[in-house]
């Protein structure tokens, strides 16, 4: 890639301290949604897959009852293999904290996003709580959402029971009902359904497993193919959007 072209590239990015591109991704959604254990599974397996790319650890500020205040974030580089041709590239995750007293820290946290993962919690007592942050959320940024502002939906928690469970039907005419999608086929495009409970369990039980070396690398770094169904869905989304940023960053570019 010629020092134009990696000029240019560092032209649509932000650059952080040391001069090198970066991305801001934000995980959102209701307190106790599982978006800060999103970001500890992604972490602990970036850590295990590429240490190397990993340039802070997990920050985490909580009050007395261990809910979390202010953010977790995590800084990775790109790693190989995500479908785009860009020099060194690295996209910071940060969670924000879901009770109501915490609005004006979400509002900062919002500032300077490229890309949003908004997470719904689906117990059936979390619905007026999903509703509500999702119309906070479009009140903060919504004339940006899928414009100018890429976003996915995360519904957490598939591995409660069926009765248990709000409908993933009910989510995505709210989306529509939120103008956020055109219809439902086009929510259901946005939407990963995980459950980072089990994608933690999973992954700490193939760290922990008696074989564990024949899913290492000649580095002695977890295989990607080696990712637990689990992982690979919490995993989803993060990298899925930084590749949908990467993609709209360039081609907006091409077209100035």
């Amino acid at each position: 890639m010629s020092a134009a072209t990696k000029m240019k590239i560092r032209d649509i990015f932000k650059t952080d301290g040391s001069g090198v591109p970066y991305l801001k991704l934000v995980i959102y959604g209701p307190s106790l949604s599982g978006k800060t254990s999103m970001l500890t599974v992604y972490n602990v397996l970036r850590k295990v897959e590429d240490p190397e790319t990993i340039y802070s650890s997990l920050k985490k500020i909580d009050d007395p009852s261990g809910r979390t205040i202010f953010y977790d974030q995590s800084t990775f580089e790109l790693p190989k293999g995500q479908g785009v041709s860009v020099p060194k590239l690295r996209y910071q995750v940060w969670t924000v904290a879901g009770q109501k007293r915490h609005y004006i820290q979400r509002k900062v946290v919002l500032e300077g996003a490229d890309g949003l993962i908004f997470m719904f919690d689906p117990h059936t007592t979390m619905w007026n709580d999903n509703v509500e942050s999702l119309e906070e959320l479009i009140a903060l940024k919504g004339d940006l959402l899928g414009k100018s502002l890429p976003f996915l939906i995360v519904l957490n928690k598939i591995d409660l029971p069926k009765e248990e469970r709000i409908p993933t039907d009910k989510f995505l005419n709210l989306l529509v009902d939120k103008n956020l999608s055109i219809n439902k086929g086009d929510a259901y495009m946005r939407v990963i359904e995980t459950s980072c409970l089990q994608a933690r369990n999973a992954l700490m039980k193939l760290l922990r497993s008696p074989d564990i070396k024949s899913h290492l690398d000649e580095y002695g770094r977890l295989k990607r193919s080696s990712r637990p169904n689990s992982v690979a869905k919490v995993s989803q989304p993060i990298e899925q959007l930084t590749r949908e940023i990467i993609i709209h960053r360039i081609k907006a570019a091409k077209k100035e």
